[in-house]
């Protein structure tokens, strides 16, 4: 059979620091069917001219330039919407690909709609952390788990997706991250495989877009502080995604609904029963066939309230 053609979707933004590694380590990939679509989203340093350098010397590079600042999002849907391949990959702009990335999730995606691997966390030099966020998390697979609205463990640079899974996806909605929303959409067609090796060096550094991966910082005050933004965040992020997924023509739509309804009661101050209640109704939606459920809500359960407890705090 004919090698697919895998469309690597690389968003830029001022990323001239790192740009050249990522591109290297992109066009080494031992699959080499691949086009590489860059959409620049209105970078003011270098970044423009050291892709266009590379795509003289490498014809499967096409750069495109956003004339306004479109945001993480944005910028992602629109570099999907340019890729022509059956296979689709985002990429980042700061990362390092292993060669055999998009080789070993065709291999392994099979009839799902999404398969993702696990990442090294390294530090703005490309020094390994000794961490990776497979250690640090559940790493989701399989389908129907609306617990992705909650605890996403997709990363985009780690990903690979069915170019026929964008229908169900787009638009992206507002408030939330356009990874997790690929892999909540998957979990909801054809599902989700995880493969449980490293393939990328994900880089730390103080620009990056999420704090994903790196230490804590500041003191005692300015860490309560932070982490009290961070449940706030976190639970408006979770809102946005079931209240999305609770308008879309999916199998999870009953569940996002009340589970959207009871954490929106409990959030603002009312009773936490509402809530425990629509965690045990749907605790098969919530975690598929992804071991005890019951014990999965229970845990997620704590996991909400200890949230709100931690947002409350600011206020």
């Amino acid at each position: 059979m004919p090698s697919p053609l895998v469309s690597v979707a690389l968003c830029t933004c001022n990323g001239e620091a790192y740009i050249e590694a990522q591109l290297a380590s992109v066009l080494a990939q031992t699959h080499r069917e691949l086009e590489l679509v860059v959409v620049d989203d209105a970078s003011n340093d270098r970044t423009v001219e050291i892709v266009e350098e590379a795509a003289r010397r490498d014809h499967r590079i096409q750069l495109h330039r956003n004339s306004r600042r479109l945001g993480v999002n944005a910028n992602f849907e629109r570099a999907f919407s340019l890729c022509r391949g059956d296979f689709i990959a985002p990429c980042d702009q700061d990362d390092v690909w292993s060669a055999k990335k998009l080789e070993s999730l065709l291999a392994a995606i099979g009839d799902a709609d999404l398969a993702y691997g696990d990442s090294a966390v390294v530090d703005s030099t490309g020094r390994p952390t000794g961490n990776t966020l497979g250690g640090q998390r559940r790493m989701v697979r399989g389908r129907g788990n609306v617990a992705l609205a909650f605890e996403n463990s997709v990363s985009g640079h780690a990903a690979l997706f069915r170019n026929t899974l964008l229908p169900q996806a787009l638009p992206f909605p507002e408030g939330v991250w356009y990874d997790g929303w690929l892999a909540f959409a998957a979990s909801q067609r054809a599902g989700v495989v995880y493969v449980d090796e490293v393939m990328v060096d994900f880089r730390r550094h103080a620009d990056a877009q999420t704090r994903i991966g790196h230490a804590p910082r500041g003191g005692a005050p300015d860490r309560h502080q932070r982490r009290a933004r961070e449940a706030q965040q976190w639970l408006s992020t979770c809102a946005a995604a079931l209240d999305a997924a609770a308008a879309r023509p999916w199998p999870c739509r009953e569940a996002a609904g009340a589970l959207s309804s009871a954490l929106a009661n409990t959030t603002s101050g009312r009773r936490a029963t509402p809530l425990w209640r629509a965690l045990w109704r749907y605790r098969e939606m919530l975690y598929g066939n992804q071991g005890p459920t019951l014990l999965l809500a229970m845990r997620l359960g704590g996991r909400i309230l200890s949230r709100i407890r931690r947002a409350r705090s600011q206020t």
